[in-house]
């Protein structure tokens, strides 16, 4: 993959199939509209979607926010085109935060905001495409070395905490069942992390979402460091959610950050569990087993 970095913030990477990725991080470029267009078809659960006022929103505060809580920080947004003009075959949205050096672990973490494949385009392992070019994209964005591979951390829906409504709704528009789509992304690598997480409300007009499980896709190991952890949803929350507000006055971000902070004064490590076992023991079209999340299942189940 060639990089090249142009002058009005957009980054341009032509794939070696002809596809073509647009990064960008100017709330105004024409790349954020191509992408919200894609996502506003792929995201309906009114607690996790952005509107495109949110997505500026979060670009806006890049440019208070690049050394935020002492780190380094670039929110993007990028598409995925079947060639320079073509259609857009999908996009994603992410926070590449730069992280404090440390033996045994990633040196640039990445919330993966929002990802889309286009239901036409699928079938073609663009997703593995759009994620490899999130992770070089979060390298350079943090500037580190561009042949590192970050930390990626997805949020996904977790089956069983959402209401039946709920759970026909988003499948029927995604056309992915639930159980599917977190089998494909732990089939990408993607691991449980075992934390009661809560997503704080994204407006003022919106609810905090505890329907959603947290998950890393690269992240060396079984464990991850409540420290490294700590500092990644305080970014995460602090940038991409709360737009420039302050995660530790939130009432669902402040505990999760000061469960993790004591967590991390004990020098503790949180779980990253396989799900794909786990899933392959849920029958599609049958009731869910009893259980309260996705987490108790893929330890108990």
């Amino acid at each position: 993959m060639r990089i090249d970095y142009l002058p009005d913030t957009v980054w341009s990477a032509s794939l070696d199939d002809g596809l073509l990725i647009e990064g960008t991080e100017d709330p105004s470029s024409p790349v954020l509209t191509s992408f919200f267009a894609g996502y506003d078809r792929a995201f309906v659960l009114p607690d996790e979607r952005e509107e495109l006022d949110g997505f500026r929103e979060c670009l806006i505060a890049n440019r208070g926010a690049p050394l935020r809580f002492g780190r380094r920080h670039r929110e993007l947004v990028l598409t995925l085109r079947d060639g320079a003009g073509g259609p857009v075959l999908g996009g994603a949205n992410f926070l590449a935060t730069a992280m404090d050096p440390a033996p045994g672990q990633p040196d640039v973490s990445v919330a993966l905001n929002y990802i889309y494949v286009d239901q036409q385009a699928r079938g073609r392992g663009l997703a593995r495409k759009l994620v490899g070019a999130v992770a070089r994209l979060a390298q350079r964005a943090a500037e580190r070395p561009e042949d590192a591979m970050p930390a990626i951390f997805i949020e996904q829906n977790d089956p069983f905490r959402l209401t039946a409504a709920e759970y026909a709704a988003d499948t029927a528009h995604s056309g992915t069942d639930q159980i599917d789509r977190l089998a494909i992304w732990a089939r990408l690598g993607a691991r449980a992390v075992d934390f009661p997480y809560i997503q704080p409300a994204l407006s003022a007009a919106q609810a905090s979402d505890d329907g959603l499980l947290y998950a890393a896709l690269a992240y060396p190991g079984d464990t991850v460091s409540a420290a490294f952890l700590h500092d990644h949803f305080e970014s995460f929350f602090g940038v991409s959610v709360l737009k420039g507000g302050d995660p530790h006055a939130d009432p669902a971000a402040g505990p999760q950050l000061a469960a993790l902070a004591a967590m991390a004064a004990k020098n503790e490590r949180v779980a990253l569990l396989d799900l794909l076992g786990p899933l392959q023991r849920l029958e599609r079209g049958t009731p869910l087993p009893a259980a309260r999340s996705m987490l108790e299942f893929a330890k108990t189940g």
